[in-house]
């Protein structure tokens, strides 16, 4: 039976313009293959207001053309609309197989996982816990710390910043040496990611923008701020392997890649790294190691920072890459021979379907 998909697009967190990029995409690269070449058909698009947090489904069908696709985007709010929940409904009682492309808060952070987790949804969502703690940046890297010795993976020196300590940041990061790297715990996409080189004499804007975050996210990191090059791997999945892709390299102005640097203007240059290159081995290394280390399903990238005399640093864990155009895990999936429109039905017939567990038990009946 051919395989039938459906996407779950848009969302309510930061992160929104990346998930349309992403379907984008995969639609575009899918229209331009003949009826026969394409690997699976498409049956819906399902749209994550941001402006409303509703549901709003684009039929799909073979007359389907890229310019609908921008039409629809642009008059979206028109279309009638439903809960997550009823959006949910609808797609079991089709029995569809729903490709998440949700990114950041709510789509990526356990939450949308869950639900379809307890309500038994088909598709690419996976485990909530991973979610949840792939989310939570200082959480995973004290879990990346755990696997490794500090001469094979390192962890930047980080202090973290919640409401209760959040007056004392001067006292408490006295303790890193050197420029420092401020950010959110849990928003995606670099957003508030700023760089202080001399932190003790930039104290008010330091504070002006802990004040921001904190708007947003319930804690900060302030973060050692290593100096080298940044590196970021991806692994496809499977339910019996994994699969390290080919590293991107992503060269920064100032070796600093905040949100400017990756979204804007094309700041930031990515090139391919060899696949004998002793770095390439190295983290490929590395994020097998992670990945096999925890229930993750599907794919996943990881960003790392190498130093020095080749030290590597773990950064961050995304638990759902962006699929845009000419974004890192595209680049890395075409250097490994794979579209984003093979992906899908990759994901389809070789990763796992995760299935909540039966927590209660009858202890009368052991």
């Amino acid at each position: 039976m051919a395989l039938e998909v459906s996407f779950l697009f848009g969302g309510i967190s930061t992160e929104y313009d990346g998930s349309v990029s992403s379907l984008e995409n995969i639609i575009s690269s899918y229209l331009v293959l003949s009826d026969t070449a394409r690997p699976f058909s498409i049956s819906n698009l399902y749209h994550v207001s941001r402006d409303d947090g509703l549901v709003r489904a684009i039929p799909f069908d073979c007359t389907f053309a890229v310019a609908d696709f921008q039409a629809y985007m642009s008059d979206i709010s028109s279309l009638s609309g439903g809960t997550l929940l009823s959006g949910f409904d609808t797609v079991i009682s089709r029995d569809e197989y729903v490709v998440n492309l949700l990114h950041g808060q709510f789509g990526e952070d356990g939450g949308a996982q869950t639900l379809a987790a307890l309500l038994g949804l088909r598709g690419t969502f996976g485990d909530p816990h991973v979610a949840s703690l792939t989310m939570n940046k200082y959480a995973m890297s004290s879990f990346v710390s755990s696997l490794f010795p500090d001469e094979r993976v390192r962890i930047p020196k980080t202090v973290l910043l919640t409401s209760r300590n959040e007056c004392d940041w001067q006292k408490l990061v006295r303790s890193i040496p050197g420029p420092i790297v401020v950010k959110p715990n849990s928003l995606g996409s670099s957003l508030f990611a700023e760089r202080f080189l001399e932190p003790a004499r930039l104290e008010g804007e330091i504070t002006a923008l802990l004040r921001t975050i904190f708007t947003y996210d319930n804690a900060v990191l302030v973060q050692e701020f290593v100096p080298g090059d940044e590196y970021t791997c991806g692994c496809l999945v499977s339910s019996s392997d994994v699969i390290p892709l080919p590293i991107v390299k992503i060269d920064a102005e100032k070796q600093f890649c905040g949100r400017d640097q990756k979204y804007f203007g094309n700041i930031a240059k990515k090139t391919m790294v060899g696949a004998d290159d002793e770095i390439s081995v190295r983290l490929k290394s590395a994020a097998g190691i992670i990945t096999s280390s925890m229930p993750f399903y599907n794919m996943v990238r990881f960003d790392f920072r190498v130093s020095g005399e080749s030290d590597v640093w773990f950064l961050e864990c995304n638990y759902i890459p962006g699929l845009g155009k000419d974004g890192s895990f595209e680049l890395m999936l075409r250097d490994y021979g794979m579209t984003v429109v093979d992906l899908i039905p990759w994901i389809a017939a070789n990763s796992s379907r995760f299935v909540k567990s039966n927590h209660f038990i009858n202890y009368e009946c052991l």
